[in-house]
Formats: C-alpha cells, structure tokens, sequence
C-alpha cells in the first residue's frame, strides 16, 4: 500500500506519494483560498503520476498552517516534525535544518540519532520568505524566479536598513528612483534576508552539517547570501519545496 505526506502552505500546497520507502510521486499546487482542494489536487497528481488509484494511497499524513482544513487526511503533523523528518531522510548528517517558506521561518537543530533538540520559528515577520521576495520581486518589476541570478551578477551590494517587508518595499522604490542597480539592490535584500536567518541560528547554535529547504532555497543567490552569512556550505536539496510533505509521508509510512 501506497502512502502520502501533504503540506498545505500559505502560497503552495506540497504531496508526495511513497511505497517500500520509495518516492513514487511529487506534485505542487497553489493553495489559493481553497487548501482542502489544493491538497487533494495535489494528491491526485502525484496519483496520476504514480500510475496509482486514489483509495490505494493510504494513510494520508497531513502538514503545513493549513492542516487542520484537509478533512480526508489520517493525521497531521506540525511543520517541524515533518520538515526536520525530510531534512534528514535526505541527508542522515544533517544536524541543523534552516526551512525558508511562504510566510515562516524555521530552523530546527537534531542530535546525532536525528531526534529533534530544539528549534525557532519567525513566522511573525515575513523578511526572508517567498511572500518577502515575492513583494520585492513586484517592487523592481521583475520575475521572482530571476531574483537569484541577478543577485549574482551584483557588483556592489547594497545595505538595506529596514527588514519590515512594508518598509523595505518603500526603500526599494527609493533607490531605484536613484538609480541604484536592480542587481545590487536584490543583493542587498537577500545579505538582510540572511542576517534574519543567521540570528535564528546563533541563538541555538550552528552545528553542521547544514540543510537549507523551503521554496526560497529554490533562489541561488539566496543560497550564496545565506552560506556567507553563516560561514559553511547549505546542503540544498533538488526538490527544497517537497521537504516537509516528504517528511509527512516518512510519517505516514512509519519511518
């Protein structure tokens, strides 16, 4: 029998579909306003996928801020448990996991064994989420999912004083209508986008090694910004926005 992990996130809803601890199938939805309907959608693709029938996928595990509306799930799990369960299943010497989502920050640390030891959450500030890029993305008429290379190509990094996502939007006006580069200008807000993470992490301690997940680690300079910031290389996953429904099926399969 087939099982599945689902993470209803606040932009996009995850699944994963496993058997014999094998990965048979992933799918990403938006989540819109309807998360029940994401998360089955989701579900159904991986299905589809998979070459498998909906019944024989079973039990469903469910994750993410909008758990709790999936009423055809089993059971469901916090965001930390499903997202540190995935970070290790994909690297066994991972003992701290930085998750960069939609909207919430999280950064668990493991022992040796992979038991979860403590972990923090910055889910009151949106700085360094998808929705934070997304908005700076609008803000310097550009495509989210260019940020990352034309980051890289930055010459001279600019300092961007405000981390409030309101604030930082105004600034960025700002400094275009100066002339300021977009590159350096992305580079700037990612270096503070790290700077947010960094002070996450130094207050429970880095331990290596590192894994980076969550949709933002979809973003190379992102993931450059945050390796200087915390002086050592982030292990990044190919599917980082899989992380936590992947966890969620370990779960659901009893891992």
């Amino acid at each position: 029998m087939a099982v599945a992990g689902v993470d209803v996130g606040a932009i996009s809803t995850k699944a994963v579909v496993m058997e014999g601890g094998r990965v048979l199938a992933s799918g990403i939805r938006p989540t819109g306003l309807d998360a029940a309907g994401a998360a089955l959608a989701a579900l159904e693709d991986c299905c589809r996928a998979a070459g498998i029938q909906r019944p024989r996928v079973s039990p469903v595990v469910v994750t993410g801020n909008g758990r709790k509306a999936v009423p055809f799930a089993q059971k469901d799990v916090t965001e930390i448990m499903a997202f540190a369960k995935g970070a290790r299943h994909l690297l066994p010497a991972a003992r701290t996991a930085i998750d960069l989502g939609g909207q919430g920050i999280r950064v668990v640390v493991m022992d040796e064994r992979g038991v979860l030891q403590k972990f923090l959450t910055n889910d009151k500030c949106s700085t360094g989420t998808g929705c934070f890029l997304d908005v700076m993305a609008v803000a310097l008429q550009a495509r989210v999912e260019d940020l990352g290379d034309l980051a890289l190509a930055s010459r001279e990094h600019h300092n961007i004083s405000n981390t409030c996502t309101v604030f930082a939007e105004s600034e960025v006006v700002s400094l275009v209508a100066r002339g300021k580069t977009k590159e350096d200008i992305i580079a700037g807000l990612l270096d503070a986008m790290a700077a947010k993470v960094r002070t996450l992490v130094n207050q429970l301690g880095l331990r290596r090694e590192v894994f980076f997940g969550g949709g933002v680690a979809l973003n190379r300079g992102a993931v450059k910004a945050l390796e200087a910031a915390l002086g050592t290389p982030l292990h990044v996953p190919e599917e980082p926005q899989t992380v936590g429904a992947l966890g969620a099926a370990l779960i659901a399969g009893g891992k």
